[in-house]
């Protein structure tokens, strides 16, 4: 579903540039007259200063909307996963944007300025249907239906997959532009909207929604807020009777934004290199580019999923070096068992390992000890990122810019392993909310590196520097994982400190 939904959203993102400079062109021609047919500056018609701005306005235009309504796309799509149900939720996601493709194939016949504005009008239909809500509800949708233990390795796989798609369908869009004109991409893309919607109906169990997302779920309007509440810090009950704040999902999320915001442009910046430096074009950049992409998603569907396992192995036989594992190892394996058959909508669950429950210290200890990799990972990978990335700042000849493109991938899986530590500390009935809060900080962070690293880049470029922008990337992301370096999980033994605890101890008389 991943690899379908991704190949369908990339299909079109190459013509759609094409396409609305053609009809930028069209629409030009409108108002001024022709070059005489057959002569240079009739074959050279589109190409002058001004049909090229009108086109970056449109781009610019049609980007910003589609940011816009992503990210409403997101809220909704969390909402709509806690009332309706997560199947309902994922092909509500995967229908819509076929009804945004029919539309703008009439906008690509319609062509010229009003062509434009049909298409940039479609993407309103993006709040119901988008990139950002269909991972949101394919992640919710695998967190539920495969053990716990497998929920971060099966996040990157996701992910690896999504980025196949994604490769494929950049390739794709271009072959079938040329070989059969412009029109085609739109309407393939139609028609694989639709084969996915049909395949996630047929193809994908139905979930029905937990009680306790049931009866927390808000019918209303306001529940498209919740995902930003999920970084306020939180009261927790410690061993001793006192009550603090837990600061980890903040740290956490801030260092999702930095890891994100540190390599979210290295794509962009690799092609603008490649090519100010080295003179790569067009074909150039999409080997560069595509190989990047293919290394990136074979390690998120193979190696890191594998490396989370063996990772999280290493970590519990250290783990169980320590006199607390040792002096309750049998009562652990005991509580292990009945782990697993209690469901994953028991509270005693990997989900919520420090929760208020009736299982012993030591086997809340062991879960916490298992999934603890998950964020050691986190850290580790993005320092990696940041040091792989800023060796690019040392490339002189062209053959190392693939180099480069092979390499960086190799400590991908930061965002992956981020969201599966959230969900370790998160209750059950806040699974969607909390991969919607890391969701929402990488579009912010997407955005904002494009932004401000275009600058940087434009900066060292005028001195003659542009390779230095790879070493402020690798910065960026040593302070990611500077933060993430005080993120932790709660302390042994403790539990959330709710409503209902400060009831009980106003009754009991018991102090805080």
């Amino acid at each position: 579903m991943a690899f379908m939904v991704s190949l369908s959203f990339g299909v079109t993102q190459v013509p759609l540039i094409y396409v609305f400079g053609t009809m930028t062109c069209e629409e030009y021609y409108r108002h001024h007259q022709l070059p005489p047919l057959g002569t240079p500056a009739y074959e050279a018609r589109c190409n002058i200063h001004s049909i090229e701005a009108s086109t970056a306005r449109s781009v610019a235009l049609l980007g910003c909307g589609t940011t816009l309504f992503g990210v409403a796309n997101l809220f909704s799509t969390g909402w709509t996963i806690k009332v309706w149900g997560i199947k309902r939720a994922l092909l509500i996601t995967t229908a819509w944007p076929a009804v945004r493709l029919a539309i703008q194939n009439v906008g690509v016949m319609t062509g010229a300025g009003l062509g434009i504005i049909i298409i940039q009008l479609s993407q309103i239909i993006t709040v119901f249907g988008g990139p950002a809500g269909y991972l949101l509800a394919l992640n919710s949708f695998a967190t539920e239906i495969v053990l716990p233990v497998e929920r971060t390795a099966t996040i990157g796989r996701l992910t690896g997959c999504a980025m196949f798609g994604t490769a494929l369908g950049y390739f794709a869009g271009g072959l079938l532009s040329d070989w059969f004109g412009i029109i085609a991409p739109f309407r393939v893309t139609l028609v694989l909207f639709c084969i996915s919607t049909v395949y996630g109906y047929l193809a994908l169990p139905y979930i029905p929604l937990s009680e306790e997302v049931e009866k927390k779920a808000s019918k209303n309007l306001s529940g498209f807020f919740d995902p930003l509440k999920m970084f306020v810090p939180r009261k927790w009950l410690l061993r001793s009777g006192n009550v603090q704040r837990e600061y980890g999902v903040l740290l956490l999320g801030i260092g999702a934004f930095m890891a994100v915001f540190a390599t979210g442009y290295i794509p962009t910046l690799l092609q603008m290199y490649a090519t100010d430096v080295f003179g790569f074009g067009a074909s150039d950049n999409s080997k560069l580019i595509s190989l990047n992409f293919i290394i990136r998603a074979t390690y998120l569907t193979f190696a890191f999923p594998a490396i989370i396992s063996t990772g999280r192995k290493w970590l519990d036989r250290r783990g169980k070096k320590s006199k607390v594992h040792e002096s309750s190892k049998a009562e652990t394996d005991h509580e292990s068992e009945n782990m697993l058959s209690a469901g994953e909508a028991n509270a005693d669950e990997p989900g919520e390992p420090l929760g208020r429950t009736n299982t012993s210290q030591s086997g809340k200890a062991e879960q916490n000890e298992s999934f603890a990799f998950d964020l050691f990972y986190t850290r580790y990978s993005l320092i990696l990122d940041g040091v792989l990335t800023s060796l690019a700042t040392f490339t002189t000849h062209s053959w190392q810019m693939y180099a480069v493109a092979v390499v960086i991938p190799f400590a991908a899986g930061t965002g992956s392993a981020a969201k599966g530590t959230m969900l370790q500390m998160c209750t059950p009935d806040q699974r969607t909310d909390a991969l919607s809060a890391i969701s929402l900080l990488e579009m912010v962070a997407r955005l904002s590196t494009t932004s401000l690293f275009g600058l940087v880049f434009s900066g060292f470029a005028e001195v003659g520097r542009p390779n230095l922008t790879f070493a402020v990337n690798g910065g960026v992301a040593v302070v990611g994982f500077v933060v993430l370096l005080f993120a932790r999980f709660p302390p042994d033994g403790a539990v959330r400190y709710t409503k209902d605890f400060a009831q009980d101890e106003e009754l009991e008389g018991s102090p805080r």
